[in-house]
């Protein structure tokens, strides 16, 4: 029998991190997608900030896109669900979640003055705090509402238009929320010269004020560099070639479905991944992270995609 699901999931916090701001982070919203294949025979109602509608609109498997204003939260308040799974951690936001009339809730919450876990998202509380874990984040999601992760991807509602195709993508911007992440332009640059020099076509990321051209950009790559991003997950949902950046953010939560490859930063900062939005280094981890090896993990997943 089909339920009334509600998620909860603006992206102010990032799931395996523990942060409070109003900033939200719209690759964390997008990878709890894969969420939805557990819920597809549900009627799924998904509140979200205005700025990550375009991620979750027309989404097959989402019955009610709803947009975080006091007129949602007034309409919410006054209904009932089979189950709320709050995957925010503000206490705004919990306490909505446990107010909102349910025969279960899941995820977190906040009970009188107490943040509340609950028992299936305990792992998630856990790394959030620091707790090294080996898991995709997909199967931790997967946990939090008691079900096995099978390998299910990301689920994207928006159909691509057009875009001249080209063979690498140059996503070089990261989000507000995570200045560090970013690759230094200077490597960007060199890699651009050296991917030039093979005859391969290079197109620098497009679409940063309209996230559907955004998506349009992505979807005519062959391939796309990226540091870790929305970009790097819409690329996997995309099935592009992906070789993704990885310096200050933990890439052990990262699954590239067979689709790429990770680079890491390795011995520049032994405080690395950190997870600071500001770094007093220099942002040497990122910097460490050469044009050359970028260059041979690109062309090596080029070629396989040729012979496939």
């Amino acid at each position: 029998m089909s339920k009334r699901i509600l998620i909860i999931k603006l992206g102010y916090c990032e799931t395996l991190v523990n942060e409070e701001g109003f900033t939200p982070s719209l690759g964390d919203v997008f990878r709890h997608t894969v969420l939805l294949h557990k819920y597809a025979c549900d009627r799924v109602t998904w509140l979200t900030t205005e700025s990550a509608v375009p991620l979750l609109r027309n989404n097959p498997y989402i019955a009610e896109l709803l947009t975080y204003n006091e007129q949602t939260v007034a309409q919410l308040l006054e209904r009932e669900f089979d189950e709320v799974v709050c995957i925010e951690k503000l206490r705004t936001i919990c306490e909505l979640a446990d107010s909102i009339k349910a025969k279960i809730h899941l995820g977190f919450g906040w009970t009188g003055r107490q943040f509340r876990i609950h028992p299936l998202a305990q792992s998630v509380a856990d790394i959030a705090g620091g707790k090294d874990h080996f898991l995709p984040i997909q199967a931790l999601l997967y946990q939090m509402v008691g079900e096995y992760w099978r390998g299910e991807s990301y689920i994207l509602g928006y159909k691509p238009r057009y875009h001249p195709p080209y063979d690498v993508g140059l996503n070089y911007r990261v989000g507000s929320k995570w200045p560090t992440k970013a690759w230094p332009i200077s490597h960007w640059l060199k890699l651009e010269r050296f991917l030039q020099q093979r005859h391969l076509t290079v197109s620098w990321q497009e679409g940063q004020s309209d996230l559907e051209h955004y998506i349009d950009w992505i979807n005519a790559g062959r391939l796309i560099v990226t540091c870790d991003s929305l970009g790097m997950h819409l690329g996997l949902a995309l099935n592009k070639q992906i070789v993704a950046l990885f310096g200050p953010s933990p890439a052990c939560g990262i699954y590239m479905y067979g689709r790429g490859e990770i680079i890491k930063a390795c011995g520049a900062c032994h405080e690395a991944p950190c997870m600071k939005e500001f770094c007093k280094k220099g942002n040497i981890c990122m910097t460490d992270i050469t044009p050359e090896t970028v260059l041979k993990v690109a062309l090596h997943l080029l070629d396989g995609s040729q012979a496939k």
